[in-house]
């Protein structure tokens, strides 16, 4: 069954072969993914902020009427 796919699909090692060789050395995130990463990084602690300030408004204590 692989000898029959292979023969169909051509005599290439990988799956799906690439026009464009890519130098693992050469691609970074770059300036744009180091600001996005600082606006999630921001966004969440603001989350966390705003997640403490409502858990504090909560009222965990039972009214003994509500049974």
């Amino acid at each position: 069954m692989f000898r029959f796919i292979t023969s169909i699909s051509g005599n290439s090692p990988e799956p799906f072969p690439s026009s464009t060789i890519l130098d693992p050395t050469k691609v970074n995130p770059g300036p744009i993914g180091g600001i996005v990463l600082l606006i999630l990084t921001i966004a969440v602690v603001l989350l966390m902020f705003s997640l403490n300030r409502h858990m504090k408004k909560i009222n965990f204590e039972q009214d003994d009427n509500e049974q």
